[in-house]
């Protein structure tokens, strides 16, 4: 199968099913005659910026991200309001900590501003960890997403 079809079938579970971890998209396409590994699907959510919202009983589910259509600095203020939980700077490094589940998104998001500032963007599920080019630069970059905010 596709990549593109294999992302309209992950699109469409999305929007029809709650779906909360990744495991739940490999089954739920297995039961749609799809074969994907786990890994595939970590791949497709990052580049899809599929992001985690919360449900009326607690748990968080997958979503399409808010307004595709936006500029990324616009998309990075949007998920950064519903996701952002704080941030601090250690010499030229920035910590973001991020709702559960968002912070690929956002860090595929903060990689799409295409700052000088930043050497290299860290995502992993709940936290981002920026490289910054210098200890002035991971305070401005720090101050322009708390902005955001």
């Amino acid at each position: 199968m596709q990549k593109n079809e294999r992302q309209a079938q992950i699109r469409a579970l999305v929007e029809s099913t709650p779906i909360e971890r990744q495991g739940d998209f490999v089954a739920a396409l297995a039961g749609r005659g799809i074969k994907v590994t786990q890994a595939t699907i970590s791949r497709d959510i990052k580049e899809m910026q599929l992001v985690k919202v919360p449900m009326t009983n607690g748990h968080y589910r997958y979503s399409l991200p808010p307004e595709r259509q936006l500029a990324p600095q616009d998309k990075l203020r949007r998920t950064l309001q519903a996701a952002y939980l704080r941030g601090d700077v250690m010499d030229q490094f920035v910590y973001l900590v991020m709702s559960p589940g968002t912070a690929p998104a956002v860090g595929s998001l903060i990689e799409r501003l295409d700052d000088a500032r930043i050497f290299a963007t860290i995502a992993g599920d709940a936290s981002i960890l920026l490289v910054c080019r210098g200890a002035a630069e991971a305070k401005l970059v720090l101050k322009m997403l708390d902005e955001m905010v």
